[in-house]
């Protein structure tokens, strides 16, 4: 089997991007309300595995220079702002982000992940130790994904039934949420 060549290379490239911020735009976090600047498909992602610890740290430095980087234009707004780093576990590369809300920021944000989980893990050592990690409040939240009843018309699988679970209805619609891992959620504390 022939060697993956440039692995080195892509290292380096990602440690250069780790300190740098992403973009924030005011305009469309003044339309939306809202903003994210997920790491996505691009360079972060590994198919079908996680990938390396190395490369997750680096993902989730990129995460920390973005968000505070973001915190003194957020500062120059004339109404609440909120932001968060998101560090999703199942999902790191698609679901990891850096997002902003304002106006009414706390309700959107418990919207999005639902109310912290007491009992579930801290937030992995590997993340604790990067700079600006410890600057933050970290919150552990349940990553749930929603099934469809109409999509398994024989219903439930077992394989979906062996992570914890539990049904939801809404608008005539049955779900079956499944917990998937966690998502860790840090943010400023409050002043």
């Amino acid at each position: 089997m022939k060697k993956v060549r440039g692995g080195k290379r892509h290292l380096r490239m990602l440690r250069r991007t780790s300190t740098t911020p992403g973009e924030l735009s005011l305009t469309r976090l003044q339309t939306w309300l809202h903003q994210h600047n997920k790491l996505g498909l691009g360079i972060w992602h590994w198919h079908h595995r996680q990938p390396p610890r190395a490369v997750r740290q680096l993902a989730v430095q990129h995460l920390l220079t973005t968000f505070f980087a973001w915190q003194p234009i957020l500062a120059t707004l004339n109404e609440p702002a909120c932001s968060a780093v998101w560090v999703v576990e199942p999902e790191f590369a698609h679901s990891s982000q850096v997002v902003v809300a304002i106006q009414e920021p706390n309700e959107n944000f418990q919207q999005w992940l639902g109310e912290p989980k007491a009992a579930g893990p801290p937030l992995p050592p590997e993340y604790q130790e990067l700079p600006g990690a410890d600057r933050l409040i970290w919150t552990t939240h349940a990553w749930e994904v929603l099934h469809e009843d109409c999509d398994y018309p024989d219903g439930w699988p077992n394989y979906l039934l062996r992570f914890p679970h539990h049904d939801y209805q809404s608008e005539g619609r049955t779900f079956l949420v499944v917990q998937t891992g966690w998502a860790w959620v840090g943010q400023l504390p409050a002043a």
